[in-house]
């Protein structure tokens, strides 16, 4: 085991926390502020120099541990000098951390941590439970009931780590439980960012980007990487973030598309169906091309899947042509399984199911974390004139943010009588408007989040 300074290995502005042994230790800050490597090495340093001390680390699902705290928990030993093989083993099955003194480090998820607590040694204490990202957590009651079934049988000191960035809602949960919580001796609540962190262990890269979202939306840094509850506000996206072109700008500027993206939103008896197409540039901007609207609302005769099918097949071929250039993907709501299997059947192409999973505020994050990249345009034509209304009122319910989870509001509103609104593609008006074309732009980015600098 090679000896190395604590001080070297963690951020200046934890040195004054690490030694504490207070029972509640609330580490909140932004991205890159490295809490949750500081975390990580602050256990394995306890499970070295202690006996009798065991931890459990847990976050919300079982599938989030390897690549996240049980990859973190592996660095902290190399940081501290240790070999695996030599002066730990690590297990998959069960996902443990064995120390050649007898301490373990468990991992666990929140539905299955009745299992860990059945493999726990029972001759070892737990001293250290750790809540990673604890904004993935439905509510504190649950995080209580957890930390209660490891306090057992500790007499002398018990640490409980939480870790997070705070939501930009100051209604969610987590915001009003640290407000609360800050108030007791029995809680250190600490806020860090990456400003302190060392340039070195950061990267210029990550340093810049920092730097770019700071000029191109100051608001979102200060959430994203200062970690300051920013609120949130009725308007869900900045308008000032998306540049419109005129019509014929790719061709006055001689930008060659290089290739093309479609994306999805299916409706139903009331809902629209939208296909946009999403070009890239050999400007390296992306490009609302042309977008397919129908929307059967207050129409008497709908149209079937077959003739969604047909019209979307149309459109795509269209813009293939026109800007000559192949499709790359085509993305679609993975529960929409009516118009994807029809279109299989048709034209024997597989429209890509995207997982959006069940956080609609994350799907938001991830497109509002492309826009503030300022590489996203939209061509001014007749057609995009509806993903600028519903972009430019996409609003969040009121209600809903004050009761700590936020949602779009969908409802269906009139166009005025000055705003009619004629697709070319489907030969129809639409009446009213809502979030449909927004869905469908967030299925394209969460589809491609590392063809678009989301994701490394």
């Amino acid at each position: 085991m090679i000896r190395v300074s604590i001080r070297d290995i963690i951020a200046p502005h934890f040195w004054n926390t690490f030694n504490s042994k207070k029972s509640n230790q609330v580490y909140k800050g932004g991205r890159s502020s490295t809490k949750s490597s500081m975390i990580s090495i602050k256990i394995v340093y306890n499970c070295l120099n202690n006996d009798n001390c065991s931890s459990v680390i847990l976050r919300k699902h079982q599938n989030q541990l390897r690549k996240s705290v049980y990859k973190e928990i592996k660095r902290a030993c190399k940081r501290l000098g240790l070999q695996e093989g030599i002066d730990y083993e690590a297990g998959l099955s069960p996902m443990e951390i064995r120390f050649n003194n007898g301490n373990t480090i468990y991992f666990s998820g929140g539905e299955d941590y009745e299992t860990v607590k059945g493999m726990i040694d029972e001759n070892k204490l737990i001293k250290m439970v750790w809540f990673e990202e604890l904004t993935g957590w439905d509510n504190p009651e649950d995080i209580e009931q957890i930390k209660a079934t490891f306090l057992r049988g500790n007499d002398d000191w018990f640490i409980t780590f939480y870790s997070f960035n705070p939501p930009k809602n100051k209604f969610d949960w987590v915001n009003k439980w640290v407000d609360e919580k800050s108030k007791s001796k029995r809680y250190l609540v600490h806020q860090s960012d990456y400003r302190t962190v060392p340039k070195q262990w950061l990267g210029q890269m990550a340093i810049e980007e920092a730097e770019e979202l700071e000029q191109n939306d100051e608001k979102r840094y200060r959430w994203i990487y200062l970690g300051e509850v920013i609120g949130l506000e009725g308007l869900i996206y900045n308008p000032d973030l998306i540049e419109y072109v005129s019509e014929d700008y790719l061709e006055k500027n001689k930008v060659k598309i290089l290739y093309i993206d479609f994306a999805i939103d299916s409706g139903h008896q009331t809902s629209a169906t939208t296909c946009g197409a999403y070009g890239y540039g050999a400007d390296g901007y992306w490009y609302l091309l042309d977008t397919y609207y129908y929307s059967p609302h207050e129409k008497p005769n709908k149209k079937a899947p077959s003739e969604l099918s047909r019209d979307i097949f149309n459109f795509e071929l269209t813009i293939n042509k026109k800007f000559k250039a192949g499709t790359d993907k085509e993305t679609i709501d993975s529960a929409e399984g009516a118009l994807r299997n029809q279109y299989f059947k048709d034209y024997g192409r597989r429209l890509h199911p995207v997982d959006k999973g069940t956080n609609k505020e994350q799907l938001i994050d991830y497109s509002q974390d492309f826009l503030a990249k300022k590489k996203f345009r939209v061509l001014n034509n007749n057609n995009n004139q509806i993903f600028k209304k519903e972009n430019e009122n996409y609003m969040w319910l009121k209600d809903s943010v004050e009761k700590g989870k936020p949602i779009p509001d969908k409802t269906e509103k009139a166009f005025l009588s000055s705003e009619k609104y004629y697709n070319t593609y489907t030969q129809d008006y639409a009446y009213s408007y809502a979030d449909h074309t927004q869905d469908q732009f967030q299925y394209w980015i969460k589809d491609n989040l590392q063809k678009l600098g989301l994701k490394q």
